[in-house]
């Protein structure tokens, strides 16, 4: 999945995505042949999503995601 990245991005699995995407803003960007695995859909992941976020940039949490999260573990 490295090798199929762009600098600068985060690039995760479907299996990733659907652990995140209810905390992050994430960009579908197809299927990509992965070693080993084929063609796997594949996710870069732009922001934390806009209401969990304290910045415009969605860079830094706030509470509510925290709290969310916690629900979670």
């Amino acid at each position: 999945m490295e090798s199929s990245g762009a600098a600068g991005r985060i690039n995760i699995s479907s299996a990733t995505y659907q652990q995140v995407k209810d905390f992050f803003d994430c960009e579908f960007r197809g299927k990509v042949q992965a070693k080993n695995k084929g063609a796997i859909d594949m996710y870069f992941v732009n922001s934390i999503k806009s209401e969990l976020a304290t910045d415009s940039d969605g860079q830094t949490p706030n509470k509510k995601f925290f709290v969310l999260y916690d629900r979670l573990a």
